[in-house]
């Protein structure tokens, strides 16, 4: 795991005291950039101290956009770190709503920004999903869906919105949207572990379709660039003789989506 090391001289100490806020808040959004990858690391605390971090930042800077934005990103976080226990489903809304918000605040300051776009609406299918609200979880992957509309070539985007409704029961979900996502990004990924996982988690989307045909030419795809992605190919193709693949397998995998980066992109290589 990265750690942060503020190594401060007597020279930066003065210097600090004359920052801009510009200056102040380019560096609240390093260090949040730097704390997000830790969560995804696997350090779930770093979670809470980094909301409260951002929090006291807008307050200083209410029109930066950048800031509202870390906040959603940091409130969705949290949110994701109850889940380790047995979460209480009122703070889990209770936070979704306040990265909402966040995000809403940004989109005021900023209407141009895709990305914020569909991480609102991500933030608004979470909520309403738990709320058992039908129309907002539709009106949370509209949005998604005007965000790939606006910027159909950003991997961000696209992974914002496929990593969310993949989630979604199928029955529920777009997966001709989903499948789209995943085959983009994809044809994005720079090969090995992230390509690996990929194949698996597009795979699992046709298996759960019934199109076995299709996911086994997915599976079939991984080269073992990723040990954890044959191993899932493994067991996939020992459940696909049986008749179909098992849905604690498929959650196996799912379950690290937008969560654990280093599922897909651990230094190294397994091959």
């Amino acid at each position: 795991m990265y750690k942060v090391n503020l190594l401060f001289s007597p020279l930066w100490i003065i210097a600090a005291t004359a920052l801009s806020a510009t200056d102040a808040d380019n560096a609240v959004l390093a260090l949040s950039q730097q704390k997000q990858l830790e969560f995804r690391q696997g350090d779930l605390a770093v979670a809470a101290p980094l909301v409260k971090s951002l929090e006291d930042a807008v307050a200083k800077s209410p029109d930066n956009a950048k800031l509202w934005e870390a906040l959603g990103n940091a409130r969705m976080s949290l949110q994701g770190s109850l889940f380790a226990g047995q979460p209480d489903f009122s703070k889990v809304i209770e936070i979704g709503e306040g990265a909402r918000e966040a995000y809403a605040r940004s989109l005021t300051l900023n209407s141009h920004n895709p990305l914020v776009r569909s991480s609102h609406g991500m933030a608004a299918l979470v909520v309403a999903q738990f709320k058992g609200d039908g129309p907002g979880m539709a009106g949370g992957i509209e949005e998604m869906n005007a965000a790939v509309r606006d910027a159909p070539k950003s991997t961000a985007v696209r992974l914002t919105r496929g990593f969310t409704m993949i989630h979604l029961p199928p029955a529920m979900r777009d997966t001709r949207a989903v499948i789209e996502d995943l085959q983009f990004i994809i044809d994005a990924a720079p090969g090995g572990r992230p390509e690996d996982v990929l194949h698996v988690l597009l795979g699992d989307v046709y298996a759960e379709m019934g199109d076995l045909e299709a996911a086994r030419a997915e599976y079939a795809l991984v080269d073992g660039s990723s040990a954890f992605a044959a191993e899932q190919v493994k067991l996939r193709f020992d459940d696909l003789r049986k008749g179909a693949v098992r849905p604690e397998s498929i959650g196996a995998v799912r379950s690290g989506t937008g969560a654990r980066c280093a599922m897909c992109h651990a230094p190294g290589t397994d091959k």
